[in-house]
């Protein structure tokens, strides 16, 4: 009687323990489960091809102006004269000067022609001489006048002109020509220069 009233008591605790075991399972807090992360949408940026443009390698041409510094001006015999004035010439790297002149015979002298550069419109450090050492040059050396004859430039008869171009390159940013009347009677003279990169 004793063993079956124990096999009772035993049966019952087995049962209330299985069945608190079962309710603590299922009271717990479960871990929250993190939301599934939305799958990322690519999307196409188109960009203006005008916001960003490609630079294009520079086929343009060079700078160039015209300078007149002297029209049909008249300058008597053996003389030269000047403007005193410095035209600048900045940002250019040749210039190439015309001088047109009338003759009338072969054997008349030229009007020549000679060049100063300067810093300024007012002649700063003007020079008219220069040394060239484009090469390694152990001696010394006197300086060259930047000037042109003119000599063997006549376009003969019916013409009766003479014309010549100097091309050296720019050596300072203002420039003053001097035009010089070699010949024994007065001379119209036009220099013009043209100005390029």
């Amino acid at each position: 009687m004793k063993a079956r009233y124990f096999s009772c008591i035993t049966i019952v605790c087995i049962l209330t323990l299985s069945a608190l075991i079962y309710t603590n399972a299922f009271t717990q807090p479960q871990p929250q489960q993190q939301p599934m992360p939305k799958p990322q949408v690519s999307r196409e940026v188109k960009i203006d091809a005008k916001q960003f443009p490609i630079p294009q390698p520079c086929n343009c041409l060079a700078d160039t102006k015209i300078v007149t510094f002297y029209e049909n001006e008249n300058i008597p015999a053996g003389m030269g004269i000047s403007s005193g004035i410095y035209t600048k010439v900045e940002g250019y790297r040749y210039i190439n000067i015309t001088v047109e002149f009338d003759q009338i015979t072969a054997v008349e002298k030229p009007v020549s022609l000679s060049v100063m550069f300067g810093f300024s419109s007012t002649a700063e450090l003007g020079s008219g001489r220069y040394f060239n050492f484009d090469q390694n040059y152990t001696d010394s050396a006197d300086p060259i006048i930047i000037a042109a004859s003119g000599k063997n430039c006549w376009m003969g008869s019916p013409h009766n002109i003479s014309r010549y171009t100097l091309r050296i390159p720019i050596m300072g940013p203002y420039i003053q020509v001097f035009p010089y009347n070699l010949e024994s009677r007065a001379r119209k003279v036009t220099v013009k220069a043209y100005l390029s990169t």
